[in-house]
């Protein structure tokens, strides 16, 4: 399946029409789109945590976070999610950070449904689901103790699954733009004139090469996905992805139209884009 395809899928199935380009990305009302740009979101920059509580015996302490950097663009991502979803909005780490945190029932509900709707689409975060899950089934801090360490023993198992994978969800657009919030970068390079030397989208992952595998194949890039050297202390290889051919471009700026950013990386992509079209 190619990208144009997988982009004509989306837009004719129950994702919603999306503002384009030329409309505010703040003002964004669709819940659909915002769920699933969430999970996107969640995979790349979230975490999904459990804790035994100092303060009460017998009791585990679920939170799933996302944290950024405290731009106003990230504030009013944050805030959106919130509306949509759920949760609550905090500044910290000296103000450095504004951070999304879902912990008390309701709102870890609302997200597990919603990650029962759009399935999380890498081992690590699945993982880290399931053990919270198994937590909160048992409520046993004996066996949470005992399991903790071994949270990410089915991460191996998960990933074998995911490559044998050649069709992309059905919300995988809006996905990637979330996950493109939190792990893509947008790289305009020049010489010392001023020239452009050359522009890129970079994205890199810790083993899930099929999340890089299906971008490729979503914007139907021939660019190779590189491996760099496993460090010293790492039992993982990172892999990294630069899409730099015209043709992927054309695709990248067609997908943006229909599945805005909405934080601060929409920044960068936007002197990306006028760049390339001014």
């Amino acid at each position: 399946m190619n990208s144009k395809t997988v982009n004509k899928l989306n837009k004719s199935s129950d994702n919603c029409s999306i503002l384009s380009k030329t409309d505010s990305f703040f003002n964004i009302q669709d819940k659909t789109y915002i769920e699933q740009f969430f999970v996107g979101l969640l995979e790349g920059d979230g975490t999904i945590t459990s804790n035994l509580n100092s303060n009460k015996s017998n009791s585990i302490i679920i939170r799933i976070v996302i944290s950024l950097k405290n731009m106003s663009e990230n504030v009013i991502m944050l805030n959106k999610i919130k509306e949509v979803i759920g949760g609550r909005v905090v500044i910290e780490r000296q103000n450095s950070y504004i951070t999304w945190i879902a912990s008390n029932k309701n709102d870890l509900a609302k997200v597990f449904l919603i990650l029962y709707k759009y399935p999380l689409l890498t081992a690590r975060k699945q993982c880290q689901l399931d053990f919270v899950k198994d937590c909160l089934l048992k409520k046993d801090t004996a066996n949470f103790i005992i399991n903790r360490n071994n949270k990410y023993y089915n991460k191996k198992s998960y990933l074998q699954s995911y490559d044998v994978i050649n069709t992309l969800p059905t919300y995988f657009a809006p996905w990637l733009s979330g996950f493109i919030e939190a792990e893509g970068n947008f790289n305009l390079v020049f010489n010392e004139k001023g020239n452009l030397r050359g522009s890129k989208l970079s994205i890199g992952q810790n083993d899930e090469l099929h999340i890089l595998n299906w971008i490729k194949l979503y914007f139907n890039s021939n660019n190779v996905i590189s491996v760099d050297k496993p460090k010293m202390d790492g039992n993982y290889k990172y892999y990294r992805l630069n899409i730099y051919n015209a043709q992927s471009r054309s695709l990248i700026f067609e997908h943006f139209k229909y599945y805005p950013l909405l934080g601060y990386k929409n920044v960068s992509y936007l002197k990306f884009f006028y760049f390339h079209n001014s």
